[in-house]
C-alpha cells in the first residue's frame, strides 16, 4: 500500500513540475502579449493536469487462465530471500513519514501566519475602515465569506483616485474569488512541500494573480490613471503583509517588476478575450493529454511482479479425507483460476469438482491481498469468497464447511513474489493429486 501511495506522489510531483514548466514557456511565448489575465489562467492548468493525471482509468480485465507450472518451477523460488523486499519496505515507511512529518510543519506554519494577519483585523466593527495597520493597504480577506478590511488610515493616505483604484483592485479579487484559487495552491504546496518546483510556482502564481488585477483595473481607464496606480503602490512598499489566504494590495514581488508590466496592461478588448480563450484549449489539451499519457503508461512496475501461489486443497469427508494442490503463476492483480474435475480427484478425492480463482494484489513491499472464490460441485457453486491479507511468503488459511456436514474444505495459499518470471501460456495439467 505505502509502495503504491509512493508511486502516485512520485507521479503527482512529476506532473505538477512539467506542467510549471509548460505554464512558465506559455507564459514567455505568447501569454504576456495576449494579457496578464490569460497569463494567470494559465496557471489554471497545473491541477488540471494533476487531476487527469489522478483520475482512474478503464481496466482491462485480464483473462482467467489455468496453469500448473510445478514441473518448471527453479527450486529458488521456493527459498528465496526477502531481506531486500523488508528493506525496501522500510525505506517506503521512513519516505511516508518524513513527507506526512513536513506537510504537517509547513501547514501549521501556514496557518500560523494566516492567523497572525487576521489577528491584525481584529474584531470586525462597524467602522469597516479601521481594520488593518496605518501603512498597509487594503486586502480582501476571507475564503468562504469574503469581504474587503482597510487599514486605519485609509482616507488620510491616499486621495479620492488613489482610494477609487485601490478598491477597484480589491474589487476584482473578491469577484474572481482569489482567495479560494489561493487555497487550492497553498494545499498543493502542503503536500509538494518537498518539491522546488512547488515553491516557485506558488510566488509566481501570486505575482501574476496581482499583474492580472492590475490589468483588469487599467485596462478600462485613461492613461492618466497608470501614474496614479504607481504612485498608489509607492506609498505601500515595505509592509510585508503576504498571508496565505488574503488578497493585499501590496505583493511581496519587486516593485519596478510590477510597475513595468503597468505598461503592458493596455490591450484591446479583443486581444484580452483571444487570450482567454487560448489560455482556455490550453487547459483542455493538458487535461486530455494528461489522461491520454497515464492511461497509455499502464499500471506500475510494483503491480506487474509476478506471483507463484502454492494451493493446497484437503477435504474432510465422511469416507475419508484427501489433499489435491498445484502451482499458480500469474501477474499481480490478475485473475488465475485452477479447476480440479479430473475423474480420479473427483472420485477418490473430492467427491465433486472444485475451482479455486484467485486474484493477488500488492500491498506494499511484503503485504499481499488474496480475494478468493471457492466454487463446488457440477454445476459450480460458490461456496465462499474470502479475503485474505497475508506476508510474502507466509500460508494463509481458509476453512469452508458444507451446512449439512457432509464435507469439510481446508484451503491453503501461500503467496511468493517472483522476479524474472512472465506467465506461460495455459498449461493443460489443470492440478495435481497430493
Amino acid at each position: 500500500m505505502i509502495d503504491a501511495w509512493l508511486h502516485g506522489l512520485l507521479l503527482q510531483t512529476l506532473t505538477l513540475s512539467l506542467a510549471t514548466i509548460a505554464v512558465r514557456v506559455l507564459q514567455a511565448a505568447a501569454m504576456r502579449r495576449l494579457g496578464a489575465a490569460a497569463g494567470y489562467l494559465c496557471w489554471l492548468l497545473v491541477p488540471v493536469a494533476m487531476l487527469a493525471v489522478a483520475l482512474p482509468h478503464p481496466a482491462v480485465d485480464a483473462l482467467a487462465v489455468r496453469v500448473d507450472v510445478s514441473a518448471i518451477t527453479p527450486a529458488w523460488i521456493a527459498t528465496a530471500p526477502v531481506e531486500g523486499a523488508a528493506r525496501g519496505g522500510t525505506a517506503a515507511t521512513l519516505a511516508a513519514a518524513t513527507w506526512i512529518a513536513g506537510a504537517l510543519l509547513l501547514a501549521a506554519l501556514l496557518v500560523q501566519r494566516q492567523r497572525r494577519f487576521e489577528a491584525l483585523v481584529g474584531v470586525p466593527t462597524s467602522d469597516a475602515t479601521h481594520r488593518l495597520p496605518a501603512g498597509a493597504g487594503p486586502a480582501v480577506l476571507g475564503v468562504w465569506r469574503r469581504r474587503i478590511v482597510l487599514p486605519q488610515d485609509f482616507d488620510s493616505a491616499f486621495d479620492t483616485e488613489e482610494r477609487r483604484l485601490m478598491l477597484l483592485h480589491e474589487g476584482v479579487h473578491l469577484r474572481r474569488a482569489d482567495n479560494l484559487w489561493n487555497l487550492l495552491a497553498a494545499a498543493l504546496l502542503v503536500l509538494h512541500w518537498f518539491n522546488p518546483f512547488a515553491w516557485w510556482a506558488w510566488r509566481r502564481m501570486r505575482t501574476d494573480q496581482e499583474s492580472s488585477c492590475d490589468a483588469a483595473v487599467l485596462r478600462h481607464e485613461p492613461p492618466a490613471a497608470l501614474g496614479i496606480y504607481a504612485a498608489a503602490l509607492l506609498k505601500v512598499q515595505g509592509v510585508a503583509l503576504t498571508p496565505p489566504l488574503a488578497t493585499s494590495w501590496q505583493s511581496s514581488h519587486p516593485l519596478v517588476e510590477r510597475v513595468r508590466m503597468l505598461q503592458l496592461h493596455r490591450i484591446s478588448s479583443a486581444r484580452h478575450r483571444a487570450g482567454l480563450r487560448i489560455a482556455a484549449l490550453l487547459i483542455v489539451l493538458a487535461g486530455i493529454g494528461g489522461y491520454t499519457v497515464h492511461s497509455s503508461a499502464g499500471t506500475p512496475a510494483a503491480d506487474t511482479s509476478s506471483i507463484m501461489t502454492d494451493v493446497e486443497l484437503t477435504s474432510v469427508q465422511a469416507g475419508g479425507s484427501g489433499k489435491v494442490s498445484c502451482k499458480l503463476l500469474a501477474r499481480a492483480g490478475q485473475k488465475v483460476t485452477v479447476r480440479f474435475d479430473s475423474p480420479e480427484v473427483t472420485q477418490h478425492v473430492l467427491s465433486a469438482p472444485v475451482e479455486v480463482a484467485l486474484v493477488i494484489t500488492r500491498l506494499d513491499a511484503r503485504q499481499l491481498q488474496i480475494d478468493v472464490t471457492l466454487r463446488r460441485g457440477n454445476p459450480l457453486v460458490v461456496l465462499s469468497s474470502p479475503r485474505v491479507v497475508t506476508a510474502d511468503g507466509t500460508p494463509a488459511h481458509i476453512d469452508v464447511k458444507s451446512s449439512d456436514g457432509g464435507y469439510d474444505l481446508a484451503l491453503t495459499l501461500v503467496p511468493r513474489m517472483v522476479e524474472g518470471i512472465s506467465e506461460k501460456s495455459p498449461a493443460t495439467n489443470d492440478a495435481r493429486k497430493g
